[in-house]
């Protein structure tokens, strides 16, 4: 990453360290010789201000002052003379006081007015025979003693000059262990960051299986934890999202197949009654213009057009029924009762339609009782369709079989006739409205293509099973009720 905060904290780090090292060298350059001979100084000053009070109390003489002067000079490695006024050493701490002493008389030979003045004054000298410098303190005491101390001056040029050499040294080593440590460091700070980053990363694109995992309490892992409430909040919102853009998309698929299915319900219907309509009004107007003279031809007319009108209105009276049950307008009324007995009744009443059509109905449980939890007049609607559909569609050895199978807490109830199997195509699209597998026949016998329409509303609202299986020797069409 070209702006990668773990770089950025490296080098951040590395110029601060690299930048403390150059510091401290120019320090040294410049100020080393300064805090040197300051520092001196102080030594020699502190030295005076000792003489100074001995002389005033006298005491430059005594074993006591001797031991404590000796010890003050090795601690700050100077060197003292004290004389009086006859040139005789009162006190000494040096390795050549011929020599001191000799500087210390040229000095009042050559300052007199120092001399009569008294006090101390400061002086770097050089000594030719040693070529070493020293830093020289000489004046008069309390009493007037004559005194001189001396500090030798190493070469500060050259103790700068190693003393950078030795930082600068100690700085590198410092920079690479410092370097070493900051990319740890920046490592061990910047990786739950970089994890944060592929997080988030993640997140934008809508992918939320990565979490962050927390160790601790400090900000980074507040902020991994934000994140992962971030992430879950967003991938449910989401997903409510979706789920509610689905529901849109299927509220608008059922609106448009609503509309497909009432401009279909408009056609069939309107197709339903062209022909019974158009019928009733050509069969009405040759009545009134007396096409028809003699009375079995008018008692014709009259008997299409009574037929006609009754298709109509058990037409009406099946969609409004169907409308009811599809809409959820009609209360069930659900109540016990024994399905063998409404079973019976049903082909008791359609005998003389049996006998017409020359077909043979076996029913297997006409004995028993078995009694259901139902709608017994929408049962009966269910019954009564199958049992039309099958008597119309009864072809070859012209048998209807009415049987119950027995389950555990259901019955199945079976209505099969002898004929022809449904089609493969047509099997799927029997349950739709007005779909007719044979439009001729059923055109001969008055059907509507609702009655199938009606059993799956029917049984749609009881929430129990129902369908047709072809069979060897022809059609099985089947229900079934609870009995429990």
């Amino acid at each position: 990453m070209k702006h990668s905060i773990k770089k950025q904290l490296t080098l951040i780090f590395i110029f601060i360290l690299a930048g403390t090292v150059l510091l401290c060298m120019a320090a040294n350059f410049f100020f080393l010789k300064s805090y040197y001979l300051l520092n001196k100084k102080r030594n020699i000053n502190d030295a005076y201000r000792f003489l100074d009070e001995a002389s005033k109390n006298k005491k430059l003489m005594t074993p006591e002052f001797r031991q404590s002067l000796m010890i003050l000079c090795e601690v700050n490695d100077i060197s003292v003379v004290v004389l009086d006024n006859s040139n005789n050493v009162l006190a000494s701490v040096s390795s050549d006081d011929k020599t001191l002493i000799n500087q210390l008389s040229n000095n009042f030979l050559v300052d007199q007015l120092a001399s009569k003045e008294g006090g101390s004054h400061f002086q770097t000298v050089h000594d030719s025979n040693s070529g070493n410098k020293y830093l020289e303190l000489w004046g008069t005491l309390y009493n007037n003693e004559k005194f001189m101390i001396r500090c030798a001056l190493v070469a500060v040029e050259d103790s700068v000059l190693i003393a950078n050499k030795f930082l600068l040294i100690v700085g590198l080593i410092g920079m690479f262990m410092g370097c070493t440590t900051v990319i740890i460091i920046t490592n061990r700070i910047t990786r739950p960051l970089l994890k944060l980053t592929e997080i988030s990363s993640k997140v934008s694109n809508l992918e939320f299986d990565t979490k962050y995992d927390c160790k601790g309490i400090n900000e980074i892992d507040i902020l991994g934890y934000n994140i992962n409430n971030m992430s879950e909040k967003l991938e449910q919102t989401i997903s409510e999202l979706k789920c509610a853009n689905n529901a849109l998309l299927q509220d608008l698929q059922k609106r448009d197949a609503m509309e497909d299915m009432r401009k279909e319900f408009v056609s069939n219907v309107s197709h339903e009654l062209k022909t019974p309509i158009a019928l009733i009004q050509s069969y009405s107007e040759g009545l009134k213009e007396g096409i028809m003279d003699d009375e079995e031809s008018r008692n014709y007319y009259l008997d299409v057009i009574i037929d006609e009108s009754n298709r109509m209105n058990r037409l009406v009276k099946e969609l409004m029924s169907l409308s009811e049950l599809e809409f959820g307008n009609n209360q069930l009324e659900i109540e016990r009762f024994d399905i063998v007995e409404l079973l019976n009744n049903k082909i008791a009443s359609s005998n003389l339609l049996l006998k017409q059509n020359e077909i043979n109905l076996e029913f297997e449980n006409a004995d028993e009782s078995i009694y259901v939890w139902s709608d017994e007049f929408r049962t009966e609607e269910v019954i009564q369709n199958y049992l039309s559909n099958a008597i119309h569609y009864c072809s070859k050895e012209k048998i209807i079989k009415l049987f119950i199978e027995k389950k555990e807490d259901t019955v199945r109830i079976n209505i099969f006739n002898t004929g022809e199997n449904i089609k493969d195509e047509d099997m799927e699209h029997i349950w739709d409205k007005f779909y007719k597998a044979d439009k001729a026949r059923s055109r001969d016998y008055g059907g509507t293509g609702i009655g199938l329409s009606i059993v799956k509303a029917i049984m749609t609202s009881y929430n129990m099973d129902y369908g047709c299986e072809n069979k060897n020797n022809g059609v099985n069409f089947y229900f079934e009720l609870p009995i429990n």
